[in-house]
């Protein structure tokens, strides 16, 4: 499994086996089960997650108690509440297992030591971070314009295959429209 992360690295930036088992030394490998929460709405977000193997997803819960999905990570994606992780403040985000995962964690303190250890790393985290602000961006602009569909299939796009691992409740949820709406297409 440890490969996994070693290969999403290496389609950044090269790096060797023994240069991966020197970095991995930074993280912290844990099991989850479904439904479990890696991190919750109202604590600081500890780590950012890299998902092995499973399917988490990233929720806020507004005032009136409808959950608005944010964000899915599968394997070979990152997840984290970016405000809490990176600022130190209370997450806005809850967290949750939606498969059991295999789960690469990292704190905040150690991604900085290990980006100051290897500049490889410090790029790689960069660039990554450089493709979650697009992929959000484009979000963003499709939700202000687009009609359900182009924003269905914009999902559909960017987490390819992933409509069979997801309930349509959360799917809709995260394409913004009502679970009777989304059976329409």
């Amino acid at each position: 499994m440890q490969q996994s992360l070693q290969g999403h690295i290496n389609k950044i930036v090269q790096i060797s086996n023994e240069e991966f088992a020197e970095m991995e030394s930074f993280f912290l490998k844990k099991s989850f089960k479904k439904d479990e929460y890696l991190a919750q709405a109202g604590k600081t977000a500890k780590y950012e997650y890299f998902v092995l193997s499973g399917l988490v997803f990233a929720s806020h819960l507004n005032d009136k108690g409808k959950i608005h999905v944010i964000q899915f990570a599968m394997e070979n994606s990152w997840i984290t509440d970016s405000h809490s992780y990176n600022m130190g403040k209370v997450a806005n985000l809850d967290i949750k297992c939606l498969e059991d995962a295999e789960i690469y964690c990292i704190t905040y303190e150690n991604k900085e030591k290990l980006c100051a250890f290897s500049k490889k790393m410090e790029y790689y985290f960069r660039k990554i971070s450089i493709e979650s602000n697009i992929l959000l961006q484009k979000r963003i602009i499709m939700s202000t314009y687009a009609n359900f569909k182009d924003r269905y299939e914009l999902f559909i796009a960017d987490y390819p295959k992933i409509d069979k691992r997801v309930s349509k409740t959360l799917l809709a949820s995260y394409v913004g429209v009502s679970r009777r709406t989304l059976g329409d297409i």
